[in-house]
């Protein structure tokens, strides 16, 4: 049967999600993608403010059932690590079937056709490159559906889409060396520091003042003389840098770069579990919100995690928040048990046992690091667990030559400029984290000209965060 999806992303890498998905697609049993639409730019349809999308329709020659398909769309929405935090929010990737040959179904779950379709021109413009005269429930043709929604903005996606403007320049649009340029210019004018995370685009990390991981660059932030904070990473990180340095403002270009993990983990249900467990100490990774922190007695860093977790007197139970694996990991080799609170990371959860294997045959004798927010059974196979910044001081330190790398993505480019000469390779090129991804050039600057939109904490929150950030900075990161 001939069917017809729609693919749409607005978080993290759009092209390669998009990539991604219909390679997924076209692997999947008794189907394959038999046509493609362009890629199509759209501004977000009701919801909270956030970035425009890509979008795309596929055709699919398939012998699954309508509610298979749906599975299958189900399955590659999961494997790429979708993302959607609220009903009409951002997302990294949306499979939608709009059509299917000889089926129609009114059920909440399996409604084909579309029943919004000849709303959406985002729709109708690809779905017209591929079935311009495919009649749809009203009756109208989609060429002819088309003509009804021409109120609607969308445009054929170009690489230039969406560049960054600045009055100066007369409203022309800026090349990347002309951005990365008044960037820097605009950072020195305005007595900016500018920090990015390690999982930042390479651009991004190019352009910084310091590149690290989240507590090392919130430590610099309080220790730098800047009058502004300009934070490429995401919204706990700058809410840290902002209990670490209350005197300043701290702007995070997009305030939607949140991070999965931390909202895991909810002040009520926290408060509820150490209700459970009256004596135990509240270990939390740094990865929380500033509310969380607020009910933790001592956070910690991935690089810390052990040293933190021996710390706690012998006799006292230990509450682990919010990452499992890290969690584990860290109680086993520190000899205690904890009790851990059942979170974890998308982008590293990805890094399956399979994934290390495939990498290790196709790179002889490379050496495997992985974060310890992977899985136990990877970090169990590995050569190294280790931080972002324990990384980079293994594959300094070790003899070999070439690295397989179970983290983010964007840490193989600073391990790349770290350690010239030496190779690495991702284990899985699916472990791309969609808001490490969101910050680009142009709402950089646009940031550091608008001074915003900026980070605050409220002082009590701040207060009993403070403490527990403290006490993790004590022993040692």
């Amino acid at each position: 049967m001939v069917a017809y999806l729609g693919l749409g992303s607005n978080l993290g890498d759009r092209e390669s999600n998009l990539h991604r998905a219909r390679e997924i697609l076209h692997a999947s049993p008794g189907t394959r993608v038999s046509g493609e639409s362009g890629l199509y730019v759209t501004a977000p349809v009701g919801g909270p403010e956030q970035p425009d999308y890509l979008n795309q329709v596929v055709e699919v020659h398939t012998t699954l059932s309508p509610r298979a398909l749906l599975l299958a769309a189900q399955r590659i929405e999961h494997e790429l690590a979708r993302v959607r935090a609220e009903r009409w929010g951002p997302r990294t990737i949306d499979v939608d079937i709009l059509w299917y040959h000889g089926f129609s179904s009114a059920d909440a779950d399996l409604a084909v056709p579309h029943p919004r379709m000849e709303e959406r021109r985002f729709v109708l413009e690809p779905l017209a490159e591929l079935a311009p005269d495919l009649v749809l429930p009203s009756g109208r043709t989609v060429t002819e559906a088309l003509t009804h929604v021409q109120d609607q903005a969308v445009t054929r996606f170009q690489a230039c889409t969406g560049a960054a403007t600045s009055k100066e320049h007369g409203g022309a649009a800026m090349d990347e060396r002309n951005l990365r340029v008044e960037i820097r210019r605009l950072a020195e004018q305005k007595g900016a520091v500018i920090l990015a995370h390690n999982y930042e685009r390479p651009e991004i990390q190019d352009v910084a003042d310091v590149v690290g991981d989240s507590l090392e660059l919130s430590r610099k932030a309080a220790a730098s003389e800047a009058r502004l904070i300009v934070f490429c990473g995401v919204h706990f990180m700058a809410e840290t840098a902002a209990i670490l340095a209350p005197d300043r403002p701290v702007v995070l270009p997009v305030v939607g770069a949140g991070c999965s993990m931390a909202d895991m983990v909810d002040v009520e249900g926290l408060q509820s579990l150490k209700a459970q467990h009256p004596d135990a100490v509240v270990v939390s990774y740094v990865n929380t919100t500033a509310a969380v922190k607020a009910l933790t007695d001592i956070c910690c860093t991935s690089a810390n995690a052990v040293q933190v977790v021996r710390s706690v007197p012998p006799d006292r139970e230990i509450i682990f928040t919010p990452d499992r694996n890290l969690g584990s990991w860290a109680a086993k080799k520190a000899g205690r048990e904890v009790i851990l609170w059942p979170g974890f990371c998308p982008t590293h959860q990805l890094i399956q046992v399979e994934d290390v294997q495939r990498a290790k045959a196709a790179h002889l004798g490379a050496k495997v690091v992985v974060h310890p927010e992977c899985p136990p059974e990877v970090s169990e196979i590995a050569d190294a667990v280790e931080s972002t910044s324990g990384m980079i001081r293994y594959c300094k330190e070790s003899y070999a030559k070439e690295y397989v790398i179970g983290t983010e993505l964007g840490m193989l480019y600073r391990l790349s400029k770290e350690c010239p000469g030496k190779r690495f390779y991702a284990i899985t090129k699916l472990s791309v984290c969609p808001f490490m991804k969101l910050i680009t050039l142009e709402n950089l600057f646009a940031a550091l000209e608008n001074e915003g939109p900026v980070v605050t904490v409220d002082p009590d929150t701040r207060a009993k965060a403070l403490r527990a950030v403290e006490r993790m900075v004590e022993v040692g990161a």
